[in-house]
């Protein structure tokens, strides 16, 4: 199997942990009362070293890094795939299209209607209109992770234009493609074009070329590193990529910046260098299934959560009646929810994911032939 096809087993376990850690992020936030959260403040009769451990966590699990280092994946596994056939086409494109929207609606689908279940069964319908938008993601009321895949289809059609630039590799379309990076990359500092479409916000749209040029890098520089110089390169990358929120701040353009470009050092070295030992942890069968899972399991994990978030009032009683340290409630709620949201992801990903993705080649075996007709008829 060549380089550009190959399937690379430790950026799928990172993935996983990339799911994890929004999972935990919004674990973390779990409301105590209108303004309060359950580590974002934990109260003033806090400890100095309580606050500061709750601080450190509160950065290391933020969802929004972990979402960044997704859409920088996309954007390098999207285009690694479409560099495989060199000859870009209309068929190629409707393939690359219809695979796209069969990866992501199936679950997508799936997930709104439990949601839209778990709502009604608590006696709180959403409206049938509702429902369709949100199945649709044209909306992402039911289940407000979902704003992410909007991006996700928005990206398609960049991609595929990184594609046809970067496949060429001429110092004209080179130059083009990095133009459209630093553009995206520029208007993410001005909030007013953060929101031109309304929704979803467009202030991360530019981490998917980070990781079309990580497809597109020959991989070299990595190559040449002894395994002690990759494990020293990945530590940094991992360093940067979890202290650009504390060191920039929660809302710093910036920090958005140094985690893509920390996310694309990462997947660099994982892609083209030696096998780094301090990622051994991603080898393990364990990681591999959490990844596989990981897609499913970010659609669901939220309503594993929701229980808590919608009863704020059960933590505030454990936390100042029973005296449980918030730390321990964190880690309680974190691992009964990930249990139930692997649950429902494995069920997802074998009845809807799998099913899903084989439906999408067979509906591009009937469309593609038939536009590849068209153009040579």
């Amino acid at each position: 199997m060549s380089r550009t096809t190959s399937f690379i087993p430790r950026l799928e376990s990172m993935r996983g942990i990339a799911a994890l850690l929004v999972a935990a992020s919004h674990v973390v936030q779990s409301p105590t009362g209108p303004d309060t959260g359950l580590l974002t403040h934990p109260g003033a009769n806090a400890g100095e070293v309580i606050r500061l451990f709750s601080a450190a966590i509160v950065h290391a699990v933020d969802g929004l890094q972990a979402v960044i280092f997704f859409f920088v994946l996309s954007g390098f596994v999207l285009l690694r795939s479409l560099l495989a056939e060199p000859r870009p086409s209309a068929s190629q494109a409707t393939d690359f299209v219809i695979a796209r929207l069969f990866r992501l609606y199936p679950a997508v689908i799936f997930a709104v209607a439990v949601y839209a279940l778990a709502r009604t069964v608590f006696g709180a319908p959403p409206a049938p209109w509702t429902v369709l938008e949100n199945m649709a993601l044209i909306d992402t009321s039911l289940n407000g992770v979902m704003w992410s895949l909007q991006l996700e289809l928005l990206a398609i059609p960049l991609i595929y234009g990184m594609y046809l630039l970067l496949l060429r590799r001429t110092t004209a379309t080179t130059a083009a493609a990095i133009a459209i990076c630093l553009a995206l990359v520029g208007m993410s500092f001005d909030p007013a074009i953060h929101k031109i479409l309304g929704h979803p916000p467009l202030q991360l749209y530019y981490a998917f070329t980070f990781g079309c040029f990580c497809a597109a890098a020959s991989g070299r520089w990595a190559a040449r590193l002894t395994p002690t110089q990759a494990n020293i390169a990945t530590a940094i990358a991992i360093v940067l990529f979890f202290t650009a929120r504390p060191l920039l701040g929660p809302a710093s353009a910036w920090r958005f910046v140094v985690n893509g470009l920390s996310a694309w050092m990462l997947i660099y070295l994982v892609t083209y260098g030696p096998r780094a030992t301090l990622l051994n942890v991603l080898d393990h069968p364990a990681a591999h299934w959490l990844g596989r899972l990981s897609f499913s399991y970010y659609l669901f994990h939220f309503l594993t959560i929701l229980p808590v978030w919608s009863h704020p009032e059960t933590v505030v009683w454990l936390v100042d009646t029973v005296g449980m340290p918030r730390l321990l409630i964190a880690g309680l709620i974190f691992l009964a929810s990930t249990a139930a949201a692997l649950l429902l992801a494995y069920i997802a990903y074998t009845l809807v994911e799998i099913p899903g993705i084989r439906l999408g080649r067979q509906v591009r075996a009937i469309f593609t032939p038939r536009i590849r007709n068209a153009q040579t008829g």
